[in-house]
C-alpha cells in the first residue's frame, strides 16, 4: 500500500475587497471551502472536507492527519510521460453587504491547476 500524497491550500485566509461609488459602496468577502482532487487517467476522485491541511516537516509524521489527501497505488511509471497527471480545483463562497444594509451569500466560484506529479515506488525484502 503506498504512503498518501496530502494536498492542501497554501493560502486559506479569507480574501476581502471593497468598492465604491459616491455614497454607495459594495463589500465581499470570499473564503476557499472545498478541495477536489482527480489523480487523473481514470483513478477516483477525492471530494475534501475542508481546503486540506499543510504538512510540516518538522513533526513526525506519525504526529500529522489531514483530511485531504490521496494514495496512489502504483508508481507513475507506467502513465504516459512517467507522471500521473493531477487536477486541483478549489471551491470558493462568498457573501457580499452592501451600504444600504442588503446583502447575501455569492454562488460557489471554482478554480483549478493541473500539474504533473511523478510517485515512486520502492519495495523492501524482510527476511
Amino acid at each position: 500500500m503506498g504512503l498518501p500524497e496530502w494536498f492542501w491550500v497554501t493560502n486559506s485566509r479569507p480574501i476581502s475587497g471593497r468598492t465604491t461609488a459616491r455614497d454607495v459602496w459594495v463589500e465581499v468577502t470570499a473564503r476557499p471551502q472545498g478541495l477536489t482532487i482527480d489523480p487523473g487517467y481514470g483513478h477516483r476522485v477525492v471530494r475534501c472536507a475542508g481546503v486540506g491541511t499543510a504538512y510540516d516537516k518538522s513533526r513526525p509524521a506519525s504526529a500529522q492527519r489531514t483530511d485531504c489527501s490521496y494514495t496512489f497505488q502504483r508508481s507513475s511509471a507506467h502513465e504516459p510521460g512517467g507522471a500521473y497527471r493531477v487536477r486541483v480545483t478549489v471551491t470558493w463562497g462568498g457573501t457580499w453587504r452592501g451600504s444600504d444594509g442588503s446583502g447575501g451569500a455569492l454562488p460557489p466560484l471554482t478554480r483549478s491547476t493541473s500539474f504533473r506529479l511523478r510517485v515512486a515506488e520502492a519495495q523492501g525484502l524482510y527476511g
